[in-house]
Order: C-alpha cells, then sequence, then structure tokens
C-alpha cells in the first residue's frame, strides 16, 4: 500500500513540474476609449459590464481596460484604434458620415423603437445588406448599437403647423441634422450638442433637436424646456460602431476570439436595453418638471413626412453607389424595429 502512494506521490509530483514547465496561458490587455464621461449610462451601464463579461468569459485571458479621458475627439475614434493609440473604442457614425455612411439610416426620418431593438434591427440589417462594405478596412468590427431615439424639445410654444416650424430658430447637431431641418427652416443653428446651453438658455432659438432626453437632463436644458413634439414614424436615432485593432485582435486566441464575437453582434446590441432603462427615468423626471409631451397633429406629420422625403432619397442613392441596396435595406431595418418585442 505504501508503495502504491509513493509512486502516486511520484507521478503527481512530475505532473506538477510539468504543468510548471509549460507555457501560461497568454493575457492580452485591451485597452479602450471613449469620448462619453464615466457616468454616462452608455459606460457605466453598458460597455464596463461587457468588458467585466468579456474578461469573465475568457477567464481572465482578455482584459479590457477604460482610458481615464478620451484618446481622441469624437471624429477621430476609428483612427485612434487603427493606429494603436487604443485598442478599443465606439465610434458615433454622425461624425464621420462620408466613412459610416450606411449607419447613417438610423438617422433618415422614419420609424424608431427601443435602443435595443434598434440596435439588434441595425446588426441584422448589416450582416444582411452591408457587411461586404469595406468602411471598416484597417479595423475589426465587434458590433454596432443604436442610442434611443432623438426628439424635438421646444423653448418656446410647440408649433402645430408646418408653417409655423418654417419660422422657427432651432439648434441641431451638424450633418443630417442640420440638413433635416434647413429643409423646413433657414434659421437653423448647428453645432455640438454640448454647446446647446448658450442658446436654448438664453432664448435664441425656439427648439433643439437631435439629441435625446438623457442629453436634455445632462446638458442641463431642462428648465428652459417646455415641451416634446411627438411624430409618428418620423423618429431619428445616432448609431455607434464598437471596434478593436485587428493587430490587438489577432494576438488573442482563436477559442477567445469566438468566445468575444458571441459576445458581440446581437448580444452587445441587447445591452441597450440599459440605455432605454435610462431613457425612461430622463422622461420621468422631464415630466415631473412641466416638460409636456405634445403629439403633432395627423396634417402635420404628413407635412413633415413629404418634406423629409429626400433625406432617405439621396442616402439610398450615396448608399447605392457602394453596391448596396439602400430601399431594401431601409424596409428591412424599420420592419425590423417595428416587430421586436
Amino acid at each position: 500500500m505504501a508503495s502504491i502512494l509513493t509512486y502516486l506521490s511520484r507521478i503527481a509530483a512530475a505532473a506538477a513540474l510539468l504543468a510548471s514547465a509549460l507555457p501560461a496561458a497568454a493575457e492580452t490587455k485591451l485597452l479602450m476609449s471613449t469620448f462619453f464621461p464615466p457616468t454616462h449610462p452608455i459606460v457605466a451601464d453598458v460597455l464596463m459590464p461587457w468588458a467585466k463579461e468579456v474578461g469573465t468569459a475568457t477567464q481572465g485571458r482578455v482584459t479590457i481596460e477604460m482610458s481615464s479621458a478620451s484618446l481622441a475627439p469624437p471624429p477621430g475614434q476609428l483612427d485612434m484604434v487603427q493606429k494603436g493609440i487604443a485598442d478599443v473604442a465606439l465610434q458615433y457614425a454622425g461624425v464621420v458620415p462620408n466613412r459610416l455612411l450606411p449607419e447613417l439610416m438610423t438617422e433618415m426620418p422614419g420609424t424608431t423603437g427601443s435602443a435595443a431593438a434598434m440596435s439588434k434591427a441595425l446588426w441584422a440589417t448589416h450582416e444582411r445588406y452591408f457587411a461586404k462594405d469595406d468602411r471598416y478596412k484597417g479595423l475589426h468590427l465587434l458590433g454596432l448599437i443604436v442610442f434611443p431615439a432623438q426628439e424635438f424639445f421646444c423653448v418656446k410654444a410647440c408649433p402645430t403647423t408646418i408653417d409655423q416650424m418654417k419660422g422657427m430658430k432651432v439648434a441641431t447637431t451638424p450633418s443630417t441634422p442640420a440638413k433635416q431641418y434647413g429643409a423646413l427652416t433657414s434659421g437653423v443653428v448647428a453645432g455640438p450638442a454640448v454647446r446647446y446651453f448658450e442658446v436654448v438658455s438664453k432664448g435664441i432659438v425656439d427648439a433643439y433637436a437631435s439629441i435625446t432626453p438623457l442629453d436634455v437632463i445632462s446638458f442641463n436644458l431642462a428648465p428652459a424646456t417646455t415641451g416634446i413634439l411627438k411624430m409618428k414614424d418620423l423618429g431619428t436615432a445616432g448609431s455607434f460602431a464598437l471596434v478593436v485593432n485587428p493587430k490587438k485582435w489577432a494576438e488573442i486566441s482563436e477559442a477567445d476570439r469566438k468566445t468575444i464575437t458571441a459576445l458581440g453582434g446581437t448580444a452587445f446590441a441587447a445591452r441597450m436595453g440599459a440605455m432605454d432603462e435610462a431613457i425612461n427615468s430622463a422622461l420621468k423626471r422631464l415630466s415631473d418638471g412641466g416638460v409636456k409631451t405634445v403629439q403633432a397633429s395627423p396634417q402635420l406629420n404628413a407635412d413633415l413626412k413629404k418634406a423629409y422625403e429626400f433625406l432617405s432619397e439621396e442616402w439610398v442613392k450615396e448608399v447605392g453607389k457602394r453596391g448596396i441596396d439602400g430601399t431594401a435595406a431601409l424596409t428591412f431595418y424599420r420592419e425590423r424595429v417595428a416587430t421586436d418585442k
């Protein structure tokens, strides 16, 4: 019996020695950079929990750390990752409209839903219609998400007719939103949303648009806001791409890449339910603070729909130059949003 125990102990010791001689599984650390503050729900409730799950799912072989500050301005997130300044980033499509043209589909006035529903629909649309486009050349795409629907916020009385809107001064962000409201009025004041406070608080504009209720609170615009004009099936939303540096991606084992890929795509899109919760809380705060929700009349909806049609037509034409069937993609995306439960 003693000889058997001695034999087994020698086997165990040999196995332990062999294990110590084998190289440990390589650990890959990824640096993520974002221009959102750490307290923003997209960071605290979406990106950080996702990063934590990546670490858990790979048993610590892949870890993601958040930089203390953005390592590039909002338009430079893709270039930042391509150059290896950061390994992972979330790029807002609206500030790189030429490169991420397909993603601007979400900024075409039309059907909107929850952020989770729109994000899942955008990923499905990408896989079916956009995947062959080379806009992510030099990068590896992990996921696409759509922020909660943007609204039209009234500083003075909300308009009831398109003629009233034509006479309004409206603050918007540049690019597609500025073009959208520029089709109605020459009083568009285009600039970054972080600069809305000056023109809104001083009453320089009659309304502002292309941001979410959460932004209204973050930028301290609520005290100067009287209402939200809701327009049926004419909503817009901002889209974002989650990308990783391909060289860093290649350092990760094939098994762990498969694991992380499974946490991207549709699974990552579903995490936007956390943003929906944040928006619901923001809407309640605005309502409790006296901000009224006003439904646009059927006539105003019809007039605005006609006025905005050119945006989708132009987008379809432009993505067509890339070999994308924009009409089919828009229809597919909106049907997915409308039917998501």
